[in-house]
């Protein structure tokens, strides 16, 4: 009976020690949320954004094309001001063909620019509750691809080189707020490189269009 009444007891003792640890991560939950709703345009994010890029400088003759890519970043919220790091990872339909002053009547050159990785920083002011502008810099590493081809003498003449060169990128743009979660984007970003074989610098100019998700 006294063993019966003990174990009464301790499941009413375990049914109230549930029900506080589920009214606690209730709470907690409900503060996490609304302290998400009081800092917008905070916290991780990812995102995937494409728009026009052209190419010029150097040896690059100036080239239109289509560049598509996804982004990781995180933003701390201090009053309106936003901060935090930024990866972007991207590639682009660019390619400009030419004939080669020095091959055969036949002999081509293809020029193109390929993947690009980007770190930076990103500061933003929120303008609104829904509206975040902001500015952006750091670094980029692109891949440029050279192809060459003669056909002129004997079989087909082909000759790959690529090259992973570091540079500069700076931009700015706006962010939109759908719900708390859905944003989109609107951006310009200008991108710079130099490489021994070069004569000048090669610049990059893109304005981009992007739809991502907070969490």
């Amino acid at each position: 009976m006294i063993q019966t009444y003990s174990l009464r007891i301790m499941e009413d003792i375990m049914n109230r020690i549930i029900a506080i640890a589920i009214a606690t991560s209730a709470s907690v939950l409900a503060i996490g949320q609304a302290s998400a709703q009081d800092q917008p345009f905070s916290g991780a994010r990812v995102g995937v954004e494409g728009g026009w890029s052209r190419l010029g400088g150097g040896d690059h003759r100036g080239s239109d094309g289509f560049t598509y890519g996804a982004s990781l970043g995180y933003d701390v919220a201090s009053g309106p001001v936003r901060f935090g790091p930024e990866v972007k990872v991207s590639d682009s339909t660019q390619k400009h063909c030419r004939l080669h002053p020095v091959g055969g009547p036949t002999a081509r050159i293809c020029q193109r620019s390929d993947r690009d990785l980007y770190v930076g920083l990103r500061l933003g002011y929120v303008a609104s509750p829904q509206l975040l502008v902001f500015g952006l810099g750091g670094y980029t590493n692109a891949r440029f691809s050279d192809r060459y081809r003669d056909l002129t003498v004997g079989p087909v003449r082909n000759l790959d080189v690529a090259r992973d060169i570091g540079g500069f990128r700076l931009g700015g743009g706006a962010e939109y707020a759908v719900t708390s979660q859905i944003y989109l984007t609107g951006a310009y970003q200008y991108s710079g490189w130099k490489h021994k074989a070069w004569r000048r610098h090669v610049h990059q100019n893109q304005v981009l269009a992007g739809v991502g998700y907070r969490f």
